[in-house]
């Protein structure tokens, strides 16, 4: 259980490496400028992962310490397939207000990439030390879908982070104009 966990993370964290690596490449400056005034800047996306993401490890560290989590029910499973599905459509979605960014983020892309490196060194270092049976149980939260299970979690946050790199190949094409 825990080596599907791993390798689901790893697939994860290979697709954001590559997008780094394609965004390293680039002007600090594009990576800041909004297209418009309502559309996030590519550092503003990824605050917006980070914060996803840390409020994941948040949540799966206060279940630990607390307790009160179970394995996951069978619904889980049919909840992440909605919201995976539901993630992939080309529709806007607003974020959770969880996650929502707060007015005049003023962070440059290489801090928000140093963030985004610790929240996914210590996401990475949770799964390769919990106790594999609690892998099943019901540690991670979403704010519309509910809980899942870890293997679900982070299918789920690849698929979120997909979809925002879409959302960050668009911001890039418009600020190129």
């Amino acid at each position: 259980m825990r080596e599907q966990l791993l390798r689901s993370f790893d697939d994860s964290e290979a697709a954001r490496l590559q997008l780094l690596a394609r965004l390293d490449k680039l002007p600090a400056d594009a990576l800041t400028r909004k297209p418009s005034p309502d559309v996030w800047s590519v550092v503003e996306v990824i605050v917006h992962l980070i914060k996803a993401e840390n409020g994941t490890l948040s949540y799966l560290r206060k279940k630990l310490e607390l307790g009160g989590h179970r394995k996951a029910s069978p619904m889980a499973a049919l909840r992440k397939s909605f919201l995976n599905f539901m993630i992939g459509l080309p529709i806007k979605f607003k974020a959770p207000r969880i996650v929502q960014l707060e007015k005049g983020i003023d962070m440059s892309y290489a801090e928000a990439r140093a963030h985004w490196d610790e929240v996914r060194a210590a996401l990475r270092k949770e799964y390769e030390t919990i106790d594999s049976v609690l892998i099943t149980h019901d540690l991670f939260k979403h704010p519309f879908a509910g809980k899942l299970n870890l293997l679900q979690s982070v299918s789920f946050m690849h698929h979120h982070m997909t979809r925002h790199i879409g959302q960050i190949d668009r911001t890039l094409s418009e600020v190129a104009k």
